[in-house]
């Protein structure tokens, strides 16, 4: 009897084990890539049927820079020249495009596009059972909202970015966004979002503002997670009436920053 008690538990221990590695086996690099591949191959492509380059290669290249932390389109460049083997191997890239061609094709692709894979990867962790290591403050997601810029110069430009103008006269052209990422003070990994440009916008000829950046933020985001308990932590900029209203609109909690001097007044509407 004592003999079938080990085997039944050991099938069991084995069952167990079996799901911890199914759940997890989409978790790996090799799988996140593979799913962040399919989604690139569903991007529109504006170019003509015949381009030279696959719409969906030149998103991975950009994609394996990023991953891969270079410092420039130019040492990603060297890497293509030198490493090829790993971009097709490891990324799954068959034609790797130059720097200038990179910049020709993707300059072109909307944001929106690249959504969808900022979800696929948070529905992967998910999936994977991954979110409770996360969660903090009675089950609470913490997202760290902030404004960057990651573009400027004085000669050029496009219709999209901010203009600024120096003392000396100089136009200067700029372009900035609201990144947001998932936080936890005891890990060292982050989840990150999908970011909101702050650019102008189709046919307006005043520069955008992380304020209204924000409400777009928010709204895309409550769209694609409606029911996720989550407080947002933002700097001092934030805490002002009109992005608390638009906080507790969503029905998200939130921890602003605010010096002593920033406001003499501080109305909390509830």
């Amino acid at each position: 009897m004592s003999a079938c008690k080990k085997i039944i538990k050991r099938h069991r221990q084995s069952e167990k084990t079996f799901r911890k590695l199914k759940m997890r086996v989409h978790l790996n690099a090799d799988a996140m890539i593979a799913a962040i591949r399919k989604d690139f191959d569903n991007v529109p492509d504006h170019r003509a049927r015949n381009a030279k380059f696959p719409l969906a290669d030149a998103l991975m290249s950009c994609f394996a820079m990023f991953s891969l932390k270079d410092c420039s389109l130019l040492d990603f460049d060297k890497r293509r020249e030198n490493e090829p083997e790993s971009l097709h191997s490891v990324y799954g890239i068959g034609v790797i495009p130059c720097d200038s061609q990179m910049r020709a094709i993707l300059d072109e692709i909307a944001v929106e596009y690249l959504r969808r894979s900022f979800r696929t990867v948070f529905h992967q962790l998910q999936r994977g059972k991954m979110l409770p290591q996360m969660t903090y403050l009675n089950g609470h997601l913490i997202l760290a909202i902030d404004g960057t810029s990651y573009y400027s110069s004085e000669e050029i430009s496009s219709a999209y970015c901010l203009t600024k103008k120096k003392r000396n006269g100089v136009i200067e052209y700029h372009m900035q966004m609201l990144a947001g990422a998932f936080v936890h003070p005891d890990q060292k990994e982050v989840i990150p979002v999908c970011p909101e440009m702050i650019r102008k916008q189709d046919g307006s000829t005043k520069n955008d503002c992380e304020r209204n950046a924000a409400k777009r933020f928010l709204d895309d985001f409550r769209r694609e997670h409606p029911h996720l308990k989550v407080i947002v932590v933002e700097d001092g900029l934030s805490s002002n009436g009109p992005h608390i209203l638009e906080l507790q609109r969503h029905d998200l909690r939130y921890i602003l920053g605010a010096k002593p001097d920033d406001h003499v007044f501080f109305i909390h509407h509830r």
